[in-house]
């Protein structure tokens, strides 16, 4: 049994390094057709080359101002996020408990959802100004109908049965919350969460193309304007990392609050 064991954790780790070895040689095949194409077209401008790119890079990491408009851009995302959290766990467990409350808002819930993010931009601006408002309702508006979707898809995929059992058993709607539809409910709820925010860090970049005068999209922008194309490319190749990043803390979260459901130890994404 012991040997067995030795040769499982083998297993794993000869396939994790096996995957990293993967991700890693497309990243400098990217790299190498990235610094080929940059000499071919011969246009800064349109592609800049590759080195003084990653230069730029590794430059805004210790810019001071690129680093506090990054920590405004988080701060606003978190905001966004943690309002659409509550409204969207709230609203996503009665419509997946209620069919009736579910038929009533289902409607109305999908069709506001149909609705482009950037529509509600000019809207978000008459009703918030500029500045914070409409950033962080735009940041909700784009997390809020993940969670909600997830969170009913979640108390759906729960059998019956448990439900059933529990009432016989004596417990009332509150203990059945707790005891079995939450817990039911906390795998798909977590993507949603995944999804919500990878949403609103998309959006927040958005919005601050248009509704500020600050934080990581702002600098974009800047730097379009002042057609500084290597520092545009390292801007978005910092947004690509911190949204990945992210994403890895809570498939962290996932595992560790439903880790039943990593039997290989894997965290997949």
């Amino acid at each position: 049994m012991a040997g067995n064991g030795r040769n499982i954790r083998k297993n794993r780790t000869v396939k994790i390094t096996g995957d990293n070895f993967i991700g890693i040689l497309v990243i400098v095949v990217l790299c190498v057709c990235w610094a080929l194409a940059a000499r071919v077209i011969g246009k800064p401008l349109i592609l800049p080359d590759f080195l003084e790119t990653i230069k730029t890079f590794f430059e805004s990491w210790l810019n001071a101002r690129v680093m506090r408009n990054l920590w405004i851009t988080m701060r606003r995302v978190l905001t966004g996020t943690l309002y659409a959290v509550i409204v969207g766990t709230i609203l996503g467990l009665a419509m997946g408990y209620s069919p009736k409350i579910l038929k009533a808002l289902s409607p109305v819930v999908n069709s506001i959802r149909q609705v482009p993010i950037m529509a509600w931009v000019p809207l978000s601006i008459v009703w918030f100004g500029l500045g914070e408002g409409p950033t962080i309702f735009l940041i909700f508006m784009s997390a809020v109908f993940p969670l909600t979707i997830n969170t009913i898809a979640g108390i759906a995929g729960i059998d019956e049965n448990y439900i059933n059992a529990a009432r016989s058993m004596g417990a009332n709607t509150f203990a059945i919350f707790r005891d079995v539809i939450i817990p039911g409910a906390l795998p798909d709820f977590l993507t949603g969460v995944r999804l919500a925010v990878g949403a609103g860090w998309m959006s927040v970049i958005c919005a601050e193309f248009i509704a500020t005068s600050a934080g990581f999209g702002y600098l974009m922008i800047e730097a379009q304007e002042r057609l500084q194309t290597s520092r545009l490319y390292a801007l978005m190749l910092m947004s690509a990392i911190v949204g990945f990043a992210i994403d890895r803390l809570i498939l962290l979260l996932d595992r560790k609050l439903t880790g039943w459901r990593f039997r290989d130890g894997v965290v997949r994404g």
